[in-house]
């Protein structure tokens, strides 16, 4: 999927963030980050040779954990709610190479309840080439329930509300 960045939104994320999919402070994490225009979320990303499975493929288990990531960044920015991950089916379609820029998309597929959104990611390679997809069921929930619920501390739900109340039209 060959994508127009000059036409999208950077999505800001909370500064010094450690997590391993998007954080920029976190040494050996893939430093996502992510666009929008609206309707989906997108990321382009290189894999680094460290994270490979088979001499210069990506390893399944990171090809998974970019799709889980666009996918939560997916409910966070469209639906302004914390997502959570409660199951998630990936198809590895094609190998994912290192050190080749990969774009990544997030879409909500389905809202079942005002809790339950079945959420997908795809990666791309090449421009136009299918490399991998997921379907997720995601819980989305406000962030004072994810504090409550233990998803999050109250110091760091407070850090995060800026994130999750992005406008559309900042």
């Amino acid at each position: 999927m060959i994508i127009n960045q000059a036409a999208l939104k950077k999505i800001s994320n909370l500064e010094g963030q450690t997590c391993f999919g998007c954080g920029e402070k976190n040494p050996f994490g893939l430093h996502m980050q992510f666009l929008t225009d609206e309707q989906r979320v997108y990321s382009l990303v290189t894999v680094p040779t460290a994270m490979a499975g088979w001499d210069q493929t990506v390893h399944g288990g990171i090809i998974s954990t970019i799709l889980d990531e666009i996918m939560g960044w997916t409910v966070i920015y469209l639906l302004k709610k914390i997502g959570v991950t409660k199951s998630m089916t990936v198809d590895f379609m094609k190998p994912v190479h290192v050190g080749k820029q990969l774009t990544v998309v997030g879409s909500i597929e389905e809202s079942r309840s005002e809790r339950q959104i079945i959420v997908t990611g795809a990666i791309y390679a090449d421009g136009d080439t299918l490399c991998a997809r997921a379907t997720g069921d995601f819980a989305a929930m406000p962030a004072k329930t994810a504090v409550r619920l233990g998803v999050m501390s109250s110091e760091y739900m407070e850090r995060f509300l800026p994130v999750l109340q992005q406008s559309e039209r900042a």
